[in-house]
Parts: C-alpha cells; structure tokens; sequence
C-alpha cells in the first residue's frame, strides 16, 4: 500500500514538473500578458482616481457604483457645434459624446459606465477605455514578442494625455512613455457627421530615433476607438458588416465560442506569402461598418488609409467585455515569415518605416429615425459615395436589364506529343465557336447581351501581361475575331475583350517576372501557388505565378487602351483589377508600393478607361473602382457565412442598385443555383452565366479545371427561360433604387423598390410574387413550387 501511495505521488509530482515545463516555453507572450493582466486587475481593486463610490460583486472585486449619461455629460465640456449636433469632451480622460440636438441621443466614443462591466477586468477593461489600442513590437530586433499596449493604462492613467481645441473639435496626443510612443489624434463635428483621424506624420516612435530600452516598442497594429457606440449586454440592437453583399451580427447573441469577426479591407494583400492557402471568404469591398440601436444608427466609413483598414467586430462575452462592437484596425507597418535552415519556426520580418500616408480617418455619420436598419445605413452611405462623386446618374437606362455572358478563350495545359509531356495553347472557346454561342442565344430570344470574353488573345492564353491587342492564332486569328465583333455589334451586344495586368506566370510583351514583379517584405519574390485542396498546401505539379508591380498598371493600361482605341474595339474587362489590391515592398524607390498607392495608381488606369470611351466591363469592385465601370459583374449575393453572424443581407446591392447595372457571380457556378436566381431577381439582378464550348473535362489539371460546371450546351435553355422572366419583370426596375429590404421569415424575403414594386422570394420553396401576385416559375419552365 505505501509503495502505491508512492507510484501516485511520483506521478503526480511528474505531471506538475511536466506542466510546469510547458508553460515556460511559451513565455514569451503568454507569460507576459499574463503578468500584465495581473497588474492591471490588481489596480482595479483600488477607490476609483476621482473618488466616485464602489461596490463589491460576488466574487469580492470592487467595481465603481454605475453612473447616468447625464453625470457623464457633466464631466464634460462643450467642444464644438454644427446645426444638428454637440461635441462633449471630458478633458481628463479624452472620452467624447457627440449629442443629436433634436433627440438629445448620444454616441459615446467608450461605454461611460465601463468600469461598472461585469465581465472586462485587466486589459480588457483598460481597453473598454481606451481611444486607442496599439500591438507593438520591436521592429529592429524582432525577437521580442509582441506588446499590447492601451491608452487608458498606459497613457491617461501615468498623465500622458493632453488636449486642446482645434477648429471644430479637439486634438488629444497620447503620450506612451514606457513604450516610446508618441500618438496624436483629431476628433472634429462638421455638419451631421464627426471624424476621427490620426496625423501618422506626426507619430513619433523612438525606436527609430536610435532608443535601444527593453520596453521601447514600434507600432504595427493601431485600433481605432474600440468601443464607440458599443452596445451594452441589455442593450437590442446589431452590427453590420461589408463582408461580400454584407451581413448581420446580433448583439448578445450568445456564439461566444464563434471567432471574432475581422477581414481585411479590400481582400488580402497577396504580396504577403500564405504557407496554406487562404481560407474561401467572400470579400469586403466597401470601406464600411455599421452599428444600429434603439432608433438609431451609426455608419463609419473610412475615408483616408482605408487600404490599411480591417473590419473587427466582437458580441458581448466574446472579447471578454460585456460590449458589442465594432471598429476598425489599421496596419500601420506590414509583416512577412520566413524560414532559416531546417527550421520548422517561422521568424517575422517588419517594414522599418511605417505606411508612407499624411493621416488615417473614419467619418461616423450618425442616424436617428424610428425603427432605424440597415436599410438606412446603406442609404446613407449610397449618400456619401453620391456627395463624393462616386454614383452618378446615367449609367443604368430604364429598361437595361442585359443578360451576361463569360466566354474562355484557353489556356496552356500540358498534352503528350510522341509520348512527352509538352505545354500547349489549348482552345476552349475559338472566336468562331463565341459566334455560335452568341447566335444560339440570340436565337433563343436573348437579345440584350454583356459579353466578357477571358483569355480572348495570345497573351491571356499563355499568361503573359497583355499591352496590346493580340489576336490569338489558336482561337482562329484576327478575321475570326472581327467576325464575332461584327456580329455582336449587329445585335446590339457588348463584346468585352478582357486583359490582366496583374498576374502572369511568363515573361513577355516587355515585362518580365524577374524585374517587374512584386517582393516580398522578406526582399523575396512574391510567387503566388495554387494550392491542393485536400491539405491546403502549395500544389507539387502547378506551376506558380507573379503579379505586376502596381508602378507599371499605368503604362500597361495606357497600351492597351490605345490599342483598343485603334483597333476599334468599344468595349474592355481588366479582369480581377477592380477588386486585387497589394503591395510592392521591393527596395527600389521607384517601384516601390503601398497598398494606398496602388489604388491611385488603379484609379489613374480606370480614369484613363473612361477618358477613352470605352465601356468599362468590370469584375467584382472594391468601392474606388466605382466611379469609372459601366457594368459589374460577379456581385456577391452572400456573405462569407461566419459562425458568428445571424443573417445576410444585400447590402452592397442597395447601395448602388439604380446607379450602375451588375450582376450576380455565374448562376451556373452556384451549387444553390435555383435559391441563388429567385434571391436574384428579389433584388432586382440580371441573368450571368459562365461558359466555354468545349468539355470542361478536357481542361484538368490546368488553370481551367475549376470550370466543370461551364459546358454551354446544357446551360442555354435554362438560361433564355431565366431571361425571358427578368425581362418580364425587372425591366422597369433597372433604373429605380431599393428602398427596402426585409426578412419576412427566414427564408422569406421582401423588396420594395422606389417606384413601389415589391417582390417576395421563398427561398426554401422556390415561389415568387410581385405586387402580391405568384409569378409561376413552370410557366418560363423553371423549377418551382409551382411546376407541375
């Protein structure tokens, strides 16, 4: 018995040694936040710094006594004024209230009654505080681990704040002494909207200034305002996201084992290297984020650095406060890993300089309204991007409700020639066989069509960067092409001939994948793989591909463009231009880009588009792109479908529906296709279809194998029904907004638009009504509960 006790005794005592062990291997992040969180606690047990009274929960952590809004505005002092709206600021700790006049409705910059959280203690609490929230690290010897660091703690708390007024507002700069940092920022009232924004010129960070203490640390990720008009745990009320058409997080709504919500503005930057490959997300095109509570609304919009921006949202319980929130994170400086030797751990390498901007800035407009929604923040964002001359009227016609068509031209694929592998132009759609699909639509009764034809010439067939118009012998030469041309001109069809000036795989055409394309922030090139889909790793056989520097998209678009112009072509698509964004972090002065100066460079390159006169047939578009494209395609109907989100919404469609005409992604690519269509036409959505004439079976193992759904055979009954129906019933919306949108049960949904039509979908059982009337899907011979 007692050699027994012993066994277990000796066990036990293994098992605490074996612990203790393991813990000590990650101490350099989790130890360190850790001891910080312990600090931080440890003070909150303390009298509040201005006396106010606490009380004890019942685990025996004092907690400061809740205060009312109208305390908290009388530690404020008037800041500034517009006709409709006040700025309060409490001078000691920055905190802001900007007060509707007419509603008295105040939009705190940090929950007033943080400290009376019941769930944020430490950081957390700290950060419920805090104007700014900062991950730091040394970026001159990067193997300190990352810090960090909260104003409220690390700034307010020691006296690094200061204030003082500025015209329509105030100037805080938060002093990090610790840390080395030295942060400004402006928050100004002007007519119904106020703006935060941080001068980056003026950060001072003194690692770069040659300071070498342990504690001294350089800015990587800067949070903006966390917590602004962040809603309580009692509170109803939800947060939108710009994730794909959007979507809707619901406050307490219980997913705390969900992820927090956060995606990249823009899409990633593809210039930094993915070991696996990346997660299939839809994308968050619009520099957007909304919050709606209590008849009112709140939509920030970023408006300078939004290429840097990131959408963060997090439910009460989930990011270990009693608040829902959303806000924005900003990469002040980008990272890249690598490996050395036989080294499975991954070292990170910094950008020494921060983003090379004047400032960052989020407009928040606020909206007061009885039953305020989504609906009105999408209007009041349609509002912005018209105030700023982003939607015009114009481009949609009464009537205009085209269908669209992708054509594949080819692509290389390897083939066995006297038994040896060899890379070949493989034809998937010649110009003669684009004219037989044409005509058989046509004759079909599709007489509205936008035709995007992909890999139409040499360059696009062997992935070389196009500058010029060049026809491709494989797909039957020039006279082929004009045949096609003539034809769809005589049908008053759009014939969109696409280019990529972004990625290519050879050199050519006076661009090489040696010293035109991108680097790495690790100075190495930044290839880009396909990827095996069973294990996410980078695929054995596939060959990799470059992108274009951003420094040459001018000269290249400026060829082509006035090759096209003398060619006599009306019509362009720059494929996935509208919507890839990246950097250059190459050495060189001159080629060297950031994510902010490649949307100027782009936005030169469609301006160049619309100067010419030529229709501007875009892909998906990130919110820059708007101004200069004439048709969209490939809109998302849906989200990313994140655990943590409620409901989608069409948000993105709200906004420009009525302005620009677009499409959906390819009804035929959908493998919801029938629920996909009838939510389609809800909204009001033209017909898109992707296609080539040859099987795509013969097209695995390449570029093209993920289009197996394509075979146009199968597709052009479908296709003319589904037009024949939007003709019908969308032609007079083609011009008229969406007024309203709505989930009347789950998988029921309602539309208004502004000349009064409503149309409802059942997306479950496939029937539709406008005006109260059952459109019977059998009649077009579609499936529907209606077919007999």
């Amino acid at each position: 018995m007692l050699q027994l006790r012993k066994k277990i005794l000796a066990g036990v005592l293994c098992s605490a040694m074996v612990l203790s062990a393991s813990q000590s291997v990650a101490w350099s992040e989790t130890i360190e936040s850790s001891v910080e969180a312990e600090t931080d606690s440890s003070s909150e047990t303390t009298e509040s710094a201005d006396g106010a009274a606490t009380e004890e929960d019942a685990q025996g952590t004092q907690q400061v006594a809740p205060v009312t809004e109208e305390q908290a505005l009388a530690e404020c002092q008037l800041y500034a004024e517009s006709s409709t709206h006040a700025l309060y600021v409490n001078e000691s700790t920055g905190v802001f209230a900007v007060k509707d006049k007419n509603t008295g409705y105040c939009w705190w910059s940090n929950p007033y009654n943080a400290d009376s959280d019941p769930v944020a203690r430490g950081t957390n609490l700290a950060g419920l505080k805090s104007a700014l929230c900062i991950e730091g690290r040394k970026v001159l010897d990067t193997e300190h681990s990352k810090t960090d660091l909260k104003s409220y703690a690390e700034s307010v708390e020691k006296g690094g704040f200061k204030i003082e007024k500025i015209e329509n507002g105030f100037k805080g700069t938060l002093e990090f002494a610790t840390a080395g940092l030295t942060i400004p920022y402006c928050v100004t009232l002007v007519d119904d909207y106020f703006e935060i924004s941080v001068p980056v010129n003026e950060i001072v960070e003194r690692e770069l200034l040659g300071d070498t203490a342990e504690t001294i640390r350089s800015i990587i990720i800067m949070s903006l305002f966390k917590d602004l008009g962040a809603g309580s745990s009692e509170e109803e009320g939800y947060i939108i996201t710009p994730d794909g058409s959007g979507a809707v997080i619901n406050f307490n709504n219980g997913k705390t084992n969900a992820s927090e919500y956060t995606q990249r503005i823009y899409g990633r930057d593809v210039a930094i290297s993915s070991d696996l490959a990346p997660a299939k997300t839809e994308q968050a095109y619009l520099p957007i984020i909304g919050i709606v509570k209590e008849d009112n609304a709140l939509l920030a919009v970023v408006t300078e650095g939004e290429a840097y921006a990131t959408a963060r949202a997090s439910i009460s319980g989930q990011g270990a406060t009693g608040y829902n929130s959303a806000w924005f994170d900003f990469n002040m400086r980008s990272y890249d890993s690598y490996y050395m030797g036989q080294s499975n751990a991954a070292l990170n390498a910094y950008e020494e300089q921060m983003i090379p901007e004047e400032k960052i800035s989020v407009r928040y407009y606020p909206i007061a309204k009885e039953g305020a929604d989504y609906v009105d923040v999408a209007h009041r964002y349609q509002k912005h991007l018209i105030d700023e001359g982003v939607l015009t009227d114009g481009k949609t016609k009464d009537g205009d409700v085209p269908f669209y068509l992708d054509l594949f031209g080819g692509t290389i694929k390897q083939q066995s020639v006297l038994g040896f592998p060899v890379s070949l132009e493989t034809p998937a759609t010649t110009y003669e066989e684009a004219k037989e699909i044409v005509e058989k639509l046509n004759a079909l009764g599709i007489d509205n069509m936008v035709i995007t034809y992909e890999d139409f010439n040499a360059a696009g067939m062997t992935s070389r960067i196009s500058s010029f118009v060049d026809y491709s012998g494989t797909l039957g030469g020039k006279n082929a092409f004009w045949k096609l041309a003539d034809y769809c001109n005589s049908i008053g069809a759009t014939l969109a001939g696409s280019v990529d000036i972004q990625e290519f795989e050879r050199s050519g055409n006076g661009y090489s994948t040696t010293s035109s394309s991108v680097i790495r922030v690790t100075k190495a090139y930044a290839t880009q793989n396909e990827y095996e889909r069973a294990f996410g790793t980078p695929h054995d056989t596939r060959e990799s591909w470059y992108i274009l520097t951003p420094a040459y998209y001018e000269e290249v678009v400026q060829k082509v463009v006035d090759s096209y112009v003398k060619e006599g072509l009306t019509s362009i698509s720059l494929e996935q231009a509208t919507n890839m964004l990246y950097s250059d972090f190459t050495a060189n002065t001159v080629k060297h880009a950031s994510r902010q100066q490649a949307v100027k460079n782009l936005e030169a390159c469609f301006s160049m588009i619309d100067a010419s006169g030529l229709t501007f047939v875009a892909d998906a578009c990130n919110d820059y792109a708007l101004k200069y494209v004439d048709y969209i395609r490939n809109v998302p109907l849906y989200s990313s479908n994140f655990d943590v989100y409620d409901y989608d919404i069409p948000f993105y469609e709200i906004v420009i529906h009525g302005y620009i005409p677009y499409t959906t992604k390819a009804k035929n690519a959908s493998s919801g296709a029938d629920e996909m269509f009838l939510l389609s036409v809800a909204t009001g959505t033209p017909v898109h279809y992707e296609v080539m004439h040859e099987n795509p079976n013969e097209f695995t193992d390449c570029a093209y194998d993920t289009l197996f759904y394509a075979y146009y055979e199968g597709w052009l009954d479908i296709a003319a029904n589904e037009y024949r129906l939007t003709q019908d019933h969308l032609k007079a919306l083609a011009d008229e907004t969406i007024t309203d949108f709505e989930y009347v049960t789950q998988d029921n949904v309602k539309t208004t638009f502004s000349d009064g039509t409503v149309i409802e979908a059942d997306l479950e059982n496939l029937t539709l009504k406008i005006n109260g009337t059952e459109v019977k899907l059998a009649d077009y011979g579609l499936k529907g509960a209606t077919t007999d």
